[in-house]
C-alpha cells in the first residue's frame, strides 16, 4: 500500500521521530503472542483489533482501556499483568526484538542528510534503551523521549512535541514515523507530518472466550489513520524521501 493523503510544501526536514514497538522492531507480533497466551490463561476474547486499539498507549492508558473493552465486572488488570509477564518470558527466551525492514537504510539516509534521529516511545526509558542495544542501533539515535518522561500518552501530542523541543527543531521541520492510529493522531495534533507503516499481525490467531469484548471494535480499521503518507515499510518511505530530497 502506498498512499499520499496531503501533498503540500513544507520546510526542509531536520528531524525524524520514530515510534519503537511495531515500527522499528517486530515487537507487535511478540506482544500479540503474549496477549493470546493471557487470553488462553484467563479465558477472554482476543482479536487483532484489541492489539491495534491498545498499541501505542502508555501502560496506565492500556489498563484503563482494557476496563472499557471488557467491562468493570472482570479483573482485566490481572489479565494485563499476565500479558506483560508472558511478553517478558518470550523476550527472555528469544533475546531479540528484530529490526523491521528498512531500519538500517532509513537511519543511514538520515545520517547522510544531517537529519537528527529521535525515538519517541510509550515504553520506559530502560526498555527503549535495552531494545536499541539488543539490536545494535543505540549509537545511531540522537535522543529518546519515553513514557516515563511525559504526563500524557499518545494520542496526546506531548511526546512528539517534547522530542522536537529536546532536539531544538520546530514541528514543521520534523516527520513522525508510526505504526499505530494513536501515534498518527498524536502527530497530527502536534502539527507534525506523519508516515504510517502499519504493523500487520492479522495472520496470528484470535479466540473467543468466557469473557467477550464489551466494545465493538469490528470497524476499527475501516477508516485508515489520518496519516499524510502510508507505506509498506521503512525502506519504501526512505526511497520516497530520497526522491523528494527531504522536502514534502
Amino acid at each position: 500500500m502506498l498512499r499520499f493523503l496531503k501533498e503540500k510544501k513544507m520546510d526542509k526536514i531536520e528531524l525524524f521521530i520514530f515510534d519503537m514497538d511495531g515500527l522499528l522492531f517486530d515487537t507487535g507480533r511478540l506482544a500479540y503472542r503474549a496477549y493470546y497466551r493471557s487470553a488462553e490463561k484467563h479465558d477472554f476474547e482476543i482479536t487483532h483489533n484489541v492489539y491495534y486499539y491498545l498499541t501505542g498507549r502508555t501502560e496506565a492508558d492500556i489498563r484503563e482501556e482494557m476496563a472499557v473493552l471488557y467491562g468493570t465486572d472482570v479483573d482485566s488488570s490481572e489479565w494485563r499483568r499476565s500479558m506483560n509477564e508472558f511478553k517478558e518470558e518470550i523476550l527472555a527466551k528469544e533475546q531479540r526484538v528484530f529490526k523491521k525492514k528498512g531500519v538500517r537504510e532509513i537511519f543511514q539516509f538520515a545520517q547522510e542528510q544531517g537529519v537528527k534521529i529521535a525515538v519517541a516511545s510509550s515504553n520506559s526509558r530502560d526498555k527503549v534503551k535495552a531494545y536499541l542495544e539488543m539490536e545494535g542501533i543505540q549509537e545511531d539515535v540522537d535522543l529518546m523521549v519515553t513514557g516515563d518522561q511525559v504526563s500524557k500518552g499518545k494520542p496526546d501530542p506531548e511526546i512528539f512535541l517534547t522530542a522536537c523541543k529536546e532536539a531544538g527543531i520546530a514541528p514543521d521541520h520534523a516527520v513522525v514515523f508510526e505504526d499505530s492510529a494513536a501515534g498518527i493522531e498524536a502527530a497530527s495534533r502536534a502539527g507534525i507530518r506523519s508516515f504510517l507503516i502499519e504493523d500487520d499481525i492479522t495472520d496470528l490467531p484470535t479466540r473467543k472466550g468466557q469473557y467477550p469484548l464489551q466494545k465493538d471494535l469490528s470497524h476499527l480499521r475501516d477508516r485508515p489513520a489520518p496519516a499524510d503518507y502510508q507505506f509498506h515499510d521503512l525502506l519504501q518511505a526512505r526511497n520516497y524521501l530520497a526522491k523528494k530530497e527531504l522536502y514534502l
